[in-house]
C-alpha cells in the first residue's frame, strides 16, 4: 500500500519528502541505474531530494489551514503572502469560500455577508480591528465597496473572545491590509484588469463596451539609525457596467379577499385597492374571535408589474496608505488610511403595468398561500423613463501605538473613524396608455384602460417571469403612450454614517501556573446616523405637451436584444391580439417604446411653458437640479455611545496527558442610544392624477427625544485540545449580542403611500402610517455553544467537523397602536405599527463540514490537482412576522390591548439559510494555476432597510466562477476570471414565499489582466 508523508519548513517555506517517499526515490533510482545491486543499498540523505515551492491556490490553502490550526477559537481564514493574491474578484466574493459564509448579490456581485446561515444583523465586520460605517443604515458592511487587491487577510471568527469587539452572535469578519515593516521587502506592483460583460454588448447604447480596474501599489521601508519606518500606498480605479435585467412588482402588497359569498374583495367589485376586500384580523376582545383569520381565502396583489432595462455605469475611486514607524525596540507606531468614492449611474426604462390591483375573479388562479399565478383585468399602461445616480463615499482610518513597558508588559492605544455619505438622486417620467393616441387620432384599444391577462411563475407558462397578453394595444408604439405626461424629481436616499473610536489595551505575562497572559482594556465608540427621507418635486404635464416631447426624445428601436429571454425561455414577454384572440405580430415580442430619460422631462418642460405661456400664466416650470434634504417627521437621528471594558486569561496546560490551550474572559458592554425624531402637523392635497397628498407644515416643527441604555455582561471561553499531534478538539461558550441596526433605532414616522395606489380617503392614507424604527429596541442576546473536531494529518489536507448551539434571549413582535395626528386642524387617529423586542426565546443549531486535499502524491500530470468542500446546515425556530399581514398586538385609543391574527407564515432570522455550500477544484501545472468553484445557498430573508416589516425572500442561489492564472516568472503573470459562468437569475418573493416578486438576470461576467512586479 503507497503511504507518503511530507513535512513543512516555516523558515524555508518549502517541502521535503521522506519516509516511504524516499524509498521509493530509491528503488527507481536502483531500477534505472547501471551499477551494482550492493552499492545502491547505502542511505540516501532526505537534503539530496529536490525541494517543491508551494505557490498560488494551494499556498493560500496551506496557509488558510495553518491558521486554523494556529487559532485558540473557531476561525476561518484567508490569507495572501503577496499584495493582491487574495483569489477572489472581491472581498465578498473571496469570503464567500470560506466554511458557512454566504453571500446577498447585488448587481450580479456578492455584497453583504451571511455567517452560518445568519444575516449581517447578526455578525460585525472590523477592518484594521476597527468597526466600518455603511450607506445602507444597518451594521452590514458593503464589500463591494473595497478592493481586494489592497487586503491581505480575512478572517471570520465563529466563537468569540472578550477581546474582540462585540457585536458578532454570528462571527465576526475582520479585514486586514498590509503593515510595511512586517511585509519586510520593497515591492511596486501594477495589475491591470479589463471586464467584458456579454450582456452588455446586447445593448445598442452602453455607457461602455468594456470596463477596467487599474490598481498601483508600492511598499518600502527605511532604516533610521536604530529605528525603521515602513510605507505603503495602493491606488485604484475601477470602470465598470453592470447589466441588469428586469421583472418586478411594485413591493408594497394588499390583502384581498378571495371568496365568493363575501361581499367584498375580488368577487364583489373586482378592486382590491382603496382597502377594498382587506381582511379585518383583529380579534374581537367579546368573542376571542377575529372576522378573518388565516383560513379565509386572500391573495396578496401589487399595484403594478413591469418590465425593467438597464443601462448602467459604475466608477470607483479607492486609496489605501499606511505608516508604519519603529523608532526603537519598544515602541510601534500604525496610521493607515481608507478612502472609496464611487458614481453609479443608471438609465431606467420601465413598462409598466399599473392597476393590478383590479383582478377579474373570471380566469384567477391562485396557491394555498394567497400567490396569484394568472389573472384578467382592464389596466392602463406606462412607460418609465428614468436617470438614478448613487453616490457613496467612505473615508476611515485610525492610529495604533504599542509600546512594550518591560519584557513582560506591553500596552497599545487605538484611535479610529469611519464615515460613510450616500446620496441617490432620481427623475422619472411617466406616460399613460389613452384612448386617442398623442396626434388625437382614436387607438385600436379605443380606451385607456386595454383587456389584460397575465401568466404569472408557477402558472404552468415554462418562465420564471410573467407573461403578458394585451388587446389591441402595441407596447413598441411610441404613439399610444398619450396620457397624464407626470416627472418626478427626488432625492430618494440622504444618510451619513459616522463611527468615532477609541480603545487601550494590555497585555502582561504571567506565572499563574496554566495561565501565561492577561489581556484586558477599555474601548469608547461613538456612532452617529442620520437618513432624511424622500424629497420630491413632482411636474405635471398637459396632454398637448406630449407629442413634440414624444417625437423629439423616443428611442426609434429597443436598447437591448434578448432582452430577459434566458428567464423567459425564449417567449414573448407580451403577446399582442385582437378582440378575437388572434395574434398581432406588431407589438408581439419582448421590446416595447423607450424614452430618453433627460430629453424626455426638458422638452416637456419647454413645450409646458410654451403652452403655459400662450395661455398669458406666469408659473413656468424649470429642472433646477435635484431636491435637497429637509426636515421630516420621517427624519432618522441616532447616536448610539458605547463603553466596553474586557479582561481575558489565556491558558496553556495539560489535562489527562492530553496538551490544552484557550482563553476565558468577561466584556462588560454598557450602551447609551438617543434617537431625536420631528413631529408637526399636516396639511393635506390633491395631486392631478386626483391622489392625496400628505405634506408636512414645516413652520410647524418640533422634537421629540427617545431612546434606550442597556449594560450587558458577556462571558467567553475556549478549549483546544491536542487528541493527536495531527487531531484538535475544539470548544467554545459565549454570550453574544447583536445590536439593532441604526436605522431601526429611528423615532420618525411614515405614511405608506404606494406610488401606484389610488389613495382618496384621508382615513385611509393615515391609517397606513408607521414608525421608522423604535429608540427602544433592545439588543438581540444569545448563548452560543461550540464543539469541532480537525484531522490535520498533512499540511495541504483538514477534515473538519464542527457543530453549534445559540439560544437566544429575545425576538421581535409588531406592536400596532394608535396615535394621534392633526390634519387640515382636525385630529385623526392613525395605527402606527412598530417593532419591539420581546422576551421569547428561541434556537438554532447546525454542523459545519470543511475538507481540503492536494493530490500532489500522485503521479505526473494528477499531482496537480486539489480540492476544498465547505457546507454549513443550520435549522432554527426562530420567527419574524410581517408587519402588516403577521401577528401583533394592536393597542387601541382607550389603552386596551387586542391581538392581531397572522395571515402570513412568519420568516425566520435575517439572512438565514439552512443550507450553504461552497465547493473548489484547483489543478497546478508549472505556472498554470486553475480554480473552478461552485457556491449554494438556500432560500432566506432578505429584510428591506427602509421598510424592515416586509417580508422579502430570496430563492436558492446557485453560482459558478472559474479563474485561470499563468506565473510568466517571478515578476510577471496572467490572470482570466469568470463569475456566474452559467447565468443564474436571481428570483425575490414576498409577502409570502411562493409569490415572485422580482426576477434580475445579470448574465455572467469575465475578466483578464496582467500584474507586473518589480
Amino acid at each position: 500500500m503507497f503511504k507518503w508523508s511530507y513535512k513543512y519548513d516555516d523558515e524555508r517555506e518549502k517541502f521535503s519528502f521522506q519516509g516511504i517517499g524516499t524509498a521509493l526515490l530509491v528503488g527507481v533510482t536502483t531500477s534505472l541505474s547501471p551499477l551494482p545491486v550492493a552499492a545502491q543499498s547505502q542511505e540516501i540523505s532526505v537534503d539530496d531530494i529536490e525541494e517543491i515551492v508551494v505557490q498560488g491556490t494551494r499556498r493560500t490553502i496551506q496557509d488558510s489551514i495553518q491558521q486554523k490550526r494556529n487559532a485558540d477559537v473557531i476561525v476561518e481564514a484567508l490569507s495572501a503572502e503577496d499584495i493582491g493574491d487574495i483569489p477572489a474578484l472581491s472581498i465578498g466574493e473571496a469570503l464567500e469560500t470560506l466554511t458557512s459564509a454566504a453571500s446577498h448579490r447585488e448587481q450580479g456581485g456578492a455584497t453583504e455577508i451571511s455567517i452560518r446561515g445568519m444575516g449581517p444583523y447578526l455578525g460585525s465586520t472590523v477592518i484594521n480591528g476597527r468597526e466600518a460605517t455603511n450607506g445602507s443604515g444597518d451594521r452590514s458592511v458593503n464589500f463591494s465597496q473595497f478592493p481586494s487587491e489592497l487586503f491581505n487577510t480575512l478572517q471570520v471568527y465563529k466563537s468569540q473572545e472578550a477581546s474582540l469587539i462585540e457585536g458578532g452572535v454570528s462571527g465576526q469578519i475582520s479585514l486586514e491590509t498590509i503593515k510595511p515593516l512586517d511585509y519586510g521587502r520593497q515591492r511596486v506592483q501594477l495589475d491591470l484588469k479589463g471586464n467584458y460583460n456579454p450582456d452588455n454588448q446586447d445593448i445598442k447604447d452602453n455607457e461602455r463596451d468594456y470596463g477596467y480596474r487599474g490598481t498601483v501599489s508600492y511598499i518600502d521601508q527605511f532604516d533610521f539609525g536604530e529605528g525603521s519606518l515602513g510605507i505603503s500606498l495602493g491606488l485604484q480605479k475601477n470602470v465598470a457596467t453592470n447589466p441588469e435585467q428586469e421583472y418586478r412588482t411594485s413591493s408594497t402588497y394588499r390583502s384581498c379577499r378571495n371568496d365568493p359569498d363575501a361581499t367584498s374583495g375580488v368577487y364583489a367589485s373586482g378592486n382590491c385597492d382603496s382597502n377594498g376586500g382587506s381582511l379585518n384580523t383583529n380579534v374581537d376582545p367579546a368573542t376571542g374571535e377575529s372576522p378573518d383569520d388565516a383560513d379565509t381565502p386572500v391573495i396578496f396583489v401589487p399595484s403594478s408589474r413591469s418590465y425593467r432595462q438597464n443601462i448602467t455605469d459604475d466608477d470607483r475611486e479607492s486609496i489605501f496608505a499606511a505608516v508604519q514607524w519603529q523608532p526603537n525596540d519598544k515602541l510601534d507606531i500604525n496610521v493607515d488610511y481608507q478612502y472609496s468614492d464611487r458614481v453609479f449611474t443608471e438609465i431606467r426604462n420601465d413598462l409598466v403595468f399599473a392597476e393590478n390591483r383590479r383582478v377579474n375573479p373570471e380566469g384567477l388562479v391562485t396557491t394555498n398561500k394567497g400567490a396569484v399565478l394568472a389573472f384578467n383585468n382592464d389596466g392602463r399602461i406606462e412607460t418609465h423613463s428614468q436617470f438614478q445616480e448613487r453616490l457613496e463615499e467612505y473615508e476611515g482610518g485610525g492610529i495604533t501605538v504599542k509600546y512594550e513597558v518591560n519584557d513582560r508588559l506591553n500596552i497599545s492605544f487605538d484611535a479610529s473613524y469611519s464615515d460613510t455619505s450616500r446620496r441617490e438622486n432620481i427623475f422619472q417620467t411617466r406616460l399613460q396608455s389613452e384612448a386617442n393616441d398623442i396626434f388625437g387620432n382614436p387607438t385600436p384599444a379605443a380606451t385607456d384602460r386595454p383587456a389584460t391577462s397575465y401568466r404569472l411563475a408557477g402558472s404552468g407558462s415554462n418562465s420564471s417571469v410573467g407573461l403578458v397578453t394585451v388587446t389591441n394595444f402595441d407596447v413598441t408604439n411610441h404613439d399610444l403612450f398619450a396620457d397624464a405626461a407626470r416627472t418626478r424629481i427626488d432625492l430618494n436616499q440622504a444618510r451619513d454614517n459616522t463611527i468615532t473610536a477609541f480603545r487601550g489595551d494590555f497585555e502582561l505575562e504571567v506565572d499563574w501556573g496554566p495561565i501565561h497572559t492577561l489581556e484586558g482594556g477599555m474601548r469608547y465608540s461613538e456612532l452617529e446616523f442620520t437618513s432624511f427621507p424622500r424629497v420630491r418635486d413632482e411636474l405635471n404635464f398637459n396632454d398637448n405637451a406630449i407629442a413634440p416631447a414624444s417625437l423629439a426624445c423616443r428611442n426609434e428601436s429597443f436598447p437591448e436584444s434578448g432582452f430577459l429571454s434566458e428567464p423567459s425561455n425564449g417567449q414573448a414577454l407580451i403577446t399582442n391580439v385582437d378582440e378575437n384572440g388572434n395574434v398581432i405580430a406588431a407589438g408581439t415580442g419582448s421590446r416595447y417604446a423607450t424614452f430618453d430619460p433627460m430629453c424626455l422631462v426638458q422638452e416637456l418642460i419647454i413645450a409646458e411653458n410654451a403652452i403655459r405661456t400662450a395661455d398669458g400664466r406666469d408659473d413656468l416650470l424649470e429642472f433646477s437640479g435635484f431636491p435637497s434634504p429637509e426636515k421630516d417627521v420621517n427624519n432618522v437621528d441616532v447616536e448610539e455611545d458605547t463603553i466596553a471594558l474586557y479582561i481575558q486569561a489565556n491558558y496553556e496546560s495539560e489535562l489527562n496527558g492530553y496538551p490544552v490551550r484557550g482563553n476565558f474572559g468577561l466584556r462588560i458592554v454598557r450602551t447609551d442610544v438617543t434617537s431625536t425624531g420631528l413631529r408637526t402637523t399636516f396639511t393635506s392635497r390633491r395631486n392631478d392624477d386626483g391622489n392625496i397628498i400628505i405634506d408636512n407644515d414645516q413652520d410647524n416643527f418640533f422634537s421629540v427625544e427617545g431612546g434606550d441604555s442597556y449594560t450587558e455582561f458577556l462571558p467567553s471561553a475556549s478549549i483546544v485540545v491536542d487528541l493527536r499531534d495531527d487531531i484538535l478538539l475544539r470548544g467554545g461558550i459565549f454570550r453574544g449580542l447583536s445590536r439593532p441596526d441604526p436605522a431601526d433605532l429611528g423615532f420618525g414616522r411614515r405614511f405608506e403611500v404606494d406610488d401606484n395606489a389610488v389613495i382618496t380617503d384621508l382615513d385611509e392614507l393615515v391609517g397606513e402610517a408607521t414608525a421608522t424604527g423604535n429608540p427602544d429596541l433592545e439588543p438581540l442576546l444569545s448563548w452560543n455553544f461550540d464543539a469541532a473536531i480537525e484531522w490535520y494529518p498533512n499540511d495541504d489536507t483538514i477534515l473538519a467537523l464542527g457543530g453549534y448551539y445559540k439560544r437566544f434571549q429575545g425576538g421581535f413582535e409588531n406592536v400596532q397602536r394608535f396615535e394621534t395626528f392633526i390634519v387640515d386642524g382636525e385630529p385623526l387617529q392613525g395605527k402606527v405599527t412598530t417593532t419591539r423586542t420581546d422576551s421569547d426565546t428561541s434556537t438554532l443549531k447546525g454542523f459545519e463540514l470543511t475538507a481540503t486535499h492536494s493530490f500532489s502524491y500522485l503521479p505526473s500530470f494528477w499531482s496537480g490537482f486539489g480540492a476544498k468542500l465547505s457546507y454549513n446546515y443550520a435549522d432554527s425556530d426562530f420567527e419574524f412576522e410581517h408587519g402588516r399581514f403577521g401577528a401583533a398586538e394592536v393597542r387601541q385609543v382607550d389603552g386596551t390591548v387586542e391581538e392581531r391574527i397572522g395571515i402570513v407564515p412568519p420568516a425566520n432570522l435575517f439572512g438565514f439559510s439552512d443550507n450553504v455550500l461552497s465547493t473548489q477544484l484547483y489543478y497546478q501545472w508549472g505556472g498554470f494555476d486553475l480554480q473552478l468553484i461552485y457556491k449554494y445557498r438556500s432560500e432566506y430573508f432578505q429584510q428591506f432597510i427602509s421598510t424592515p416589516g416586509e417580508l422579502r425572500y430570496i430563492g436558492d442561489t446557485e453560482v459558478f466562477e472559474a479563474r485561470l492564472t499563468y506565473k510568466l516568472n517571478d515578476n510577471v503573470s496572467f490572470r482570466i476570471e469568470g463569475i456566474n459562468l452559467f447565468d443564474e437569475d436571481r428570483t425575490q418573493f414576498n409577502p409570502v414565499d411562493d409569490n415572485v416578486a422580482e426576477v434580475n438576470s445579470y448574465g455572467p461576467r469575465y475578466f483578464a489582466g496582467v500584474r507586473v512586479k518589480f
